[in-house]
């Protein structure tokens, strides 16, 4: 009996829960989407990289003790491993060298294919039996200055058979002749990715590796070894500094690597879209509360037929199943749809991923509906609780009411979370560090929960104060709509608070940025003493020459390459400037504080706020692990004062680090000129044969890095708009019921000679005051959080307090908007309304 009441109550009351419905959507939608977004990735790369090594089944490379950069791992094999490998290895039945590295292709418009984020690559063409490479138009390279490219390359380069091509490398810039271009076959996703130049082998070795040398080897087996019997006889006669790995194991590794960062990924995105789920958590509470209220009489008719408290609390429970199952159900279909548009988003930043059908697992089916019917059964328990408590006597009386709560303990719990809260941000703010920052952040996410707690209390004097210049200039209407927002504080409170936590984000994260803005500003202006950067186009670096003919450029008086490198300390994989430190000074500021700048090969640099954090000190002996297995110890030689222009906290000599990774390409250069004008134009014609280089100078610099910044605070942004659009359909749900509820009064106020323009306009600044108040609340909390996180992040880098005034009263202004937007069909609903039958409704 009490399913059918519980069915036919979803019926009857299927518009007001229509909303409520729609806000499990979008935070089902959000945690589904997210997670068919990273299984489907992370299936589309593992099928690509599967087919990579699909008929590998040895590989023999440079020892690796950990993920290093691409180009930290070219350590070459000399042709004598593979003379050795054909000559002692009985189970393979053939090995094969291959000369892959760094090569990129310049288009006909003088440009680096491919741009940013393609990794450019170059190796000696093959057409052995089982290689996926087809000749698609042309052929193959046969002398030193010809080169074959993929088609995907050829086609945006506007490049084709017969053109003459510059080929960028880690040496010198090569003018070579287009002989053909080639497709990958079964690789071709590749093409997304990878920019291709193939050459003849002895070429591909002496521009790519080192003549005589290969960058790995490939062995087959015999017929009927195993992958793995191969690999331990291979292994077995390899010289130190090598390793023998079977296929599978390379594309575990590759794919294990791909899983990592769609992990993190998928971490940053449900963070958000937990954000969106505990937004509409508020709505769920709110609308439960609110039916419960509307339909006292008939649950204490329910409890005078004999119902009892546990029937009557299952009942609305059960409602909040239904709200939640078919939420669910539909956010995980919107899931499919929102995975898609997160794919078309990688594209806008011009990265190109798989294209894979949505994977659909069970974990992802399991959490989606764990999740929304949880969240919403959790958010409809006290609303539940409550109707349970109406006496049956109540079903006898013309005006039935839920009695007011006291808000002491709402109070009490309130002023414990912001005690809480407070100690944490007061902890953060004593601290250091990722740590204080951490602390801090935590604190500030107690804080918003206290502040949710505490609304209800503050909820009358704040509304009527934001409500007083539409009382005045509104006339009875204004007055009308403001002690409407002051009747039900709890409810206003609850509904304010949903989009208070979305603009309380949008704030903390805007004060942050802005702050970090200018801190980089400020660090740029005081440290950075170079009159021009240099960096790499794409992924990788750029060659040596380029350093060099800079160098001889007029005009120019020095020029400080510096390698990007990366080596374990005590255990930690962490980035390394590999440079000459008493170069740096001038470009970068570099002040030695203890200790001395000339280092050994066996010695590095440490930055202040590093040898405080591990305790180190001139002369302190460091364990540290080189990309190719290499361990060492190395020597503090020097401290060097703290450097927010510095890429890294460390600092190691060429010498040191060089034969442990002996790439030649550089990653940064510093440039110092006499006369900065003059010098430019000098220096972009000594670029000119190097086009994957791109020149900046102070100002561009420090425009980039605000760039940087503002597209991770857009994305951000744009993630935390969801939640503030669930906050508006809270605004639109609440005005809507409470229009139903207020049906009697809204027909006595027409009947008394209101007009409808004027009914509207009442329901339209109820909806503002609300939207304001919510918007007061988490701008002063979010500017608050936002100035913490940056005292946090002070000894970071972000020493600059800047608050973007502007902006944040526009976030105002957009509340405000919202409130006038989901007050149109509550509006319009009481408008609509028919006066007689109004004045009759019980």
């Amino acid at each position: 009996m009490m399913t059918k009441l519980t069915l036919r109550s979803l019926a009857a009351h299927r518009l007001r829960l229509g909303l409520t419905a729609l806000a499990v959507i979008l935070g089902v939608s959000f945690v589904s989407g997210t997670l068919i977004f990273k299984d489907t990735m992370t299936r589309g790369f593992d099928g690509l990289f599967s087919d990579v090594y699909k008929d590998v089944e040895v590989i023999v490379q440079a020892k690796r003790s950990f993920a290093a950069t691409e180009d930290d791992l070219a350590r070459p094999i000399p042709q004598s491993v593979l003379t050795t490998i054909r000559e002692r290895t009985p189970a393979a039945a053939g090995a094969a060298g291959a000369a892959e590295g760094y090569a990129a292709i310049v288009g006909k418009d003088g440009e680096v294919i491919g741009g940013q984020g393609m990794t450019n690559l170059g190796g000696g063409w093959t057409d052995a039996a089982g290689s996926d490479l087809r000749i698609a138009s042309g052929r193959p390279p046969r002398a030193p200055d010809e080169v074959v490219i993929d088609s995907a390359s050829a086609g945006k380069g506007g490049l084709r058979a017969g053109d003459r091509v510059e080929i960028l490398t880690q040496g010198p810039t090569r003018v070579m002749r287009v002989s053909g271009t080639f497709t990958l076959g079964s690789l071709g996703n590749l093409e997304k990715f990878v920019t291709y130049a193939l050459f003849t082998p002895e070429v591909a070795q002496e521009l790519l590796v080192k003549p005589g040398h290969y960058s790995q080897i490939y062995v087959r087996a015999r017929p009927g070894v195993s992958p793995e019997r191969l690999r331990d006889q291979v292994a077995a006669v390899l010289p130190g500094g090598y390793e023998a790995v079977t296929g599978q194991q390379e594309v575990d590794e590759t794919k294990a690597e791909i899983r990592r960062l769609f992990d993190l990924l998928a971490i940053f995105l449900l963070i958000f879209a937990a954000v969106s789920v505990f937004v509409g958590s508020f709505i769920i509470f709110n609308t439960f509360s609110m039916l419960v209220a509307q339909r006292s009489r008939e649950l204490a008719l329910l409890r005078a037929v004999g119902a009892s408290r546990r029937q009557v609390t299952r009942s609305v429970l059960g409602e909040a199943v239904g709200v939640g199952l078919i939420g669910s159900t539909l956010g995980l279909a919107a899931g499919a749809g929102l995975a898609v548009g997160l794919r078309v988003v990688f594209t806008l930043f011009d990265i190109d991923l798989p294209a894979t059908r949505p994977v659909l697992t069970a974990p992802t089916v399991l959490w989606s509906y764990a999740v929304g019917m949880i969240v919403t059964v959790v958010a409809a328990y006290l609303p539940a609780r409550r109707a349970a408590k109406i006496p049956p006597v109540a079903a006898m009386r013309d005006d039935i009411g839920l009695p007011e709560r006291s808000m002491r303990i709402r109070l009490a719990a309130g002023a414990v979370l912001m005690a809480g809260g407070g100690s944490a941000l007061a902890g953060g703010l004593a601290g250091s560090g990722e740590d204080g920052a951490s602390l801090v952040g935590l604190g500030a996410g107690v804080v918003f929960l206290a502040v949710a707690m505490l609304s209800p209390v503050i909820s009358r004097p704040v509304t009527w104060l934001l409500g007083w210049p539409i009382a005045r200039l509104a006339g009875a209407v204004g007055r009308l709509s403001r002690e409407n927002t002051r009747r039900n504080p709890r409810r206003t409170a609850a509904t304010a608070s949903a989009l208070m936590i979305g603009l309380a984000l949008v704030a903390m994260v805007s004060v942050l940025a802005e702050s970090m803005k200018t801190s980089v500003d400020r660090a740029f202006d005081r440290g950075l003493g170079a009159d021009f950067t240099m960096r790499p186009v794409g992924i990788g670096g750029f060659s040596p020459e380029a350093v060099e003919a800079v160098a001889e450029a007029p005009g120019v008086s020095g020029v400080t390459p510096v390698r990007l490198g990366t080596i374990k300390l005590v255990g930690h994989e962490t980035p390394v400037m590999v440079a000459d430190p008493p170069a740096l000074v001038t470009p970068i500021d570099l002040e030695i504080a203890d200790g001395t700048g000339m280092i050994g090969p066996d010695e590095l640099l440490v930055q202040r706020n590093a040898a405080d954090q591990w305790g180190w000190s001139v002369g302190s002996t460091v364990a540290a692990e080189y990309p190719d297995g290499v361990k060492t110890s190395l020597r503090v030689a020097g401290i060097f004062a703290d450097n927010q222009v510095a890429t890294s906290p460390y600092i190691m000599a060429p010498a040191g680090y060089r034969p442990h990774a002996p790439s030649e390409l550089v990653q940064l250069a510093y440039v110092d000129t006499e006369d900065v004008a003059e010098a430019r134009r000098s220096i972009e014609s000594a670029l000119a044969a190097h086009p994957n280089v791109i020149l900046r100078d102070r100002e561009e610099t420090k425009a980039q890095a605000r760039q940087e910044i503002d597209q991770l605070v857009a994305v951000i942004i744009a993630l935390l708009v969801l939640s503030v659009i669930i906050a508006a359909l809270g605004i639109v749900n609440t005005l809507a019921l409470s229009v139903i509820e207020r049906t009697r009064e809204i027909g006595l106020l027409r009947a008394v000679g209101m007009s409808r323009r004027q009914l509207r306009r009442m329901v339209r600044y109820e909806s503002v005051v609300i939207a304001v108040f919510g918007a007061t609340l988490g701008l002063a909390v979010g500017v608050a959080s936002g100035w913490a996180l940056q005292r946090a992040m002070a000894d970071q880098g972000v020493d600059v307090l800047t608050i973007p005034f502007g902006r944040l009263a526009g976030y105002a202004v957009v509340a405000a908007v919202i409130g006038v937007i989901a007050a149109i069909w509550p509006a319009r609903r009481a408008a609509r309304m028919d006066v007689l039958r109004a004045i009759t409704t019980q």
